[in-house]
């Protein structure tokens, strides 16, 4: 038998590929539900405090959807332009997390004050409140 009389050879068995590549579709999947799992909630805050920065109160306290006892005079009184942050210039979400199965605790840092303020967010409504933790 010489090398040009040798049996082909065969071919590579692709399975530890395939496994490999669904490994890897896993742990991306499972990555980016850690990090968009709470993305709505951010979404919800950054709208309200956008709408806060445009001045457009109105709006802010529909987002907000406050309880009967919150009336638009304590709304302005808490996010007015004379509210505990003054006009809202700016702000950046800091991050989330979960508060059990309803609620997201959102920071933010607001007009670049510190500490850092937590806001939570319904998940089902978007409601907003502040938060007790």
């Amino acid at each position: 038998m010489t090398l040009l009389d040798a049996p082909p050879a065969k071919p590579p068995r692709k399975i530890g590929r395939y496994v490999l590549m669904a490994l890897g579709v896993t742990v991306l999947g499972v990555i980016a539900f850690i990090v968009l799992r709470n993305f709505p909630e951010e979404r919800a805050v950054s709208r309200f405090l956008t709408t806060l920065e445009q001045g457009n109160y109105q709006e802010a306290y529909r987002l907000w959807q406050p309880s009967e006892s919150y009336s638009f005079a304590d709304f302005l009184h808490d996010w007015g332009a004379q509210g505990d942050f003054g006009k809202i210039r700016n702000f950046k979400i800091l991050g989330s997390r979960s508060q059990g199965s309803d609620t997201v605790i959102v920071t933010v840092t607001i007009n670049g004050e510190e500490p850092p303020s937590d806001l939570l967010v319904d998940r089902k409504t978007k409601g907003l409140a502040y938060s007790p933790f």
